[in-house]
């Protein structure tokens, strides 16, 4: 194989470079400019790997579009010029919103997506399906991962830890399935591996099943931190958002949107068809890829520290 990588510098695009590397294979960086133009994709490219995407809080609804659906189809347009055995596109079970049922199996559960980043990332998995019948197109929706890096969900696992007498709305008790950044390299590297069975399918992926309480738990026991948090029935937390006085009484963490409604709605996932069609199996466990994650954060956070 010789994969062309886009977004390697990213927290998605790093977990996936760090297994694509452990297999032989011939990987090459794909970048795109601020507009989602890209350079021309490098020549006898076998497969492609689309991690980029922009989801940072803060920036406009023309950026995230310029991002996530313009680059999206400026890679696709170039991947149906030439004869690429697969594209594996990374979306995201956070486009269905934070009003998942249990175990949504198939796609007919709508994405209800909150803010501008995730709206984009609907349109440009969109636009995806379009190139479907010129492109041999796989679609990974991983859970909300805990990697290394900045992203929301660090944020707030970072704000557990930092903050152990915060309030953890809906009582701590909604449920969620969580992916190591490990794990979504794993996936990636079975659907590149059994292109007949993912090619024209969409997989969900997770490491882990847990709750907001036992997540923010665990990861205070992993940095010694005594964690004591109280309840806060999800209806009072909502009104209190609604008030504008989730902050006083919530604390939110900095440029996290929509914190009471992530962390009060329940965001279960079923991954057994990618562990039955392709042989996918998660390495780490919750407090595994707490563990990693948190390891990472930290060096990256103290570079002078570490060195």
């Amino acid at each position: 194989m010789r994969i062309a990588l886009t977004g390697g510098e990213e927290e998605l695009g790093r977990a996936v470079l760090a297994e694509l590397v452990r297999h032989d294979v011939e990987i090459v960086a794909i970048d795109f400019a601020g507009d989602g133009e890209m350079a021309p994709l490098p020549p006898d490219v076998t497969h492609v790997v689309h991690a980029s995407s922009l989801v940072e809080s803060g920036h406009s609804a023309s950026t995230y579009t310029s991002a996530n659906v313009h680059a999206t189809t400026t890679l696709l347009d170039a991947c149906r010029q030439r004869d690429i055995e697969q594209v594996v596109l990374i979306s995201t079970t956070e486009t269905y919103g934070r009003r998942l049922p249990p175990w949504p199996v198939t796609e007919s559960w709508v994405p209800r997506p909150l803010g501008s980043a995730q709206q984009s990332r609907v349109a440009a998995e969109r636009v995806a399906r379009t190139y479907r019948r010129r492109v041999p197109l796989s679609i990974v929706r991983p859970a909300p991962v805990i990697a290394s890096g900045n992203g929301p969900m660090m944020r707030v696992i970072q704000h557990f830890v930092s903050r152990p007498r915060g309030a953890l709305v809906g009582g701590g008790r909604a449920p969620l399935s969580i992916l190591a950044g490990a794990d979504l390299g794993r996936a990636v590297w079975a659907m590149l591996c059994h292109p007949e069975e993912s090619v024209d399918q969409v997989f969900h992926v997770a490491s882990a099943h847990t709750t907001w309480r036992e997540l923010a738990n665990e990861a205070c026991q992993l940095r010694g931190v005594e964690g004591r948090f109280w309840s806060a029935p999800y209806v009072v937390a909502r009104s209190l958002d609604a008030l504008k006085l989730s902050a006083w009484v919530l604390p939110e963490p900095e440029g996290v949107d929509a914190y009471v409604d992530m962390t009060g709605r329940p965001h279960l996932i079923d991954d057994s068809r990618a562990r039955i069609s392709l042989g996918y199996a998660p390495l780490l466990s919750l407090r595994g890829a707490l563990a990693q994650a948190l390891d990472v954060y930290e060096r990256q956070s103290n570079p002078a520290e570490d060195a």
